[in-house]
């Protein structure tokens, strides 16, 4: 009872109009690329082309998505010295924490899905067996991502900053690194094996290249699930004790 409240208070606070527009205008932008995309491509198949646009958009909206709203689940109330309010509620830190990691988990979840929808119709004109694989992946990975994050947001300053480095930083330098089993820490790559995409037959453009350096880099997809799992409960368990044991006040100098 005091999850599920927990819960619903911050999904609602997450899915605020205001925030979800932004990310409808992104859903959108994300289709007229798509189009585009196909219309002037030299990719032989629209099927090629959804994969390499879903892997450069929308896995890459997905990572974006969690760096900013795992910083939201404790780090924005700290800023926003609201952090007191939150502590003072009568429900045990650990169910605070965890409420608000799924709350915003399932927003990232449905802002990566929209994105990755938005692909399947630009470039295969509807639903496909690719977009349900996808679907189920961006799950996961939206549980991962936020995880990690959510745990990157207690333990350091400037988390975001710190999220988006190791999203589009690390997670980039590792895929494109000739040694492949670098890939394997990073979330993408197992997020991408659970999807299960065919290899595109390829090009010379740049999706082409970004779609090949975000692929599974040969992980097997039940691997790829144990893995994901392991750290989806490793984050969100430390992040529970992290968050138990340390005392938050508000921050003087976030104006």
């Amino acid at each position: 009872m005091v999850g599920s409240y927990v819960f619903s208070h911050a999904l609602r606070d997450f899915a605020r109009a205001r925030r979800l527009l932004v990310w409808c205008f992104v859903a959108i932008v994300v289709y007229g690329i798509g189009v585009a995309y196909v219309r002037v491509s030299g990719t032989p198949s629209r099927q090629d082309s959804y994969i390499l646009l879903s892997a450069a958009l929308s896995y890459r909206i997905l990572a974006l998505a969690a760096a900013i709203f795992a910083s939201a689940v404790v780090t924005q109330e700290v800023e926003g010295k609201t952090i007191v309010y939150l502590l003072t509620r009568p429900v045990p830190r650990q169910a605070l924490l965890l409420g608000r990691a799924l709350a915003a988990a399932l927003v990232v979840y449905a802002v990566s899905a929209i994105s990755a929808i938005a692909v399947s119709f630009a470039t295969l004109g509807g639903f496909s067996t690719l977009l349900m694989k996808d679907l189920i992946a961006l799950a996961i990975g939206a549980l991962a991502y936020t995880g990690l994050f959510t745990l990157i947001s207690l333990i350091v300053n400037r988390a975001m900053m710190a999220s988006l480095l190791f999203a589009f930083g690390w997670e980039t330098l590792a895929a494109g690194m000739p040694t492949g089993d670098i890939r394997l820490l990073t979330l993408n790559t197992h997020v991408m094996a659970i999807a299960d995409r065919p290899t595109p037959e390829g090009g010379t453009g740049f999706l082409d290249a970004v779609g090949s350096m975000l692929g599974s880099g040969g992980v097997s997809a039940s691997v790829a699930w144990m893995v994901l799992v392991g750290v989806i409960a490793v984050t969100l368990s430390a992040s529970m004790a992290w968050f138990a044991h340390f005392e938050y006040t508000a921050r003087e100098d976030a104006e």
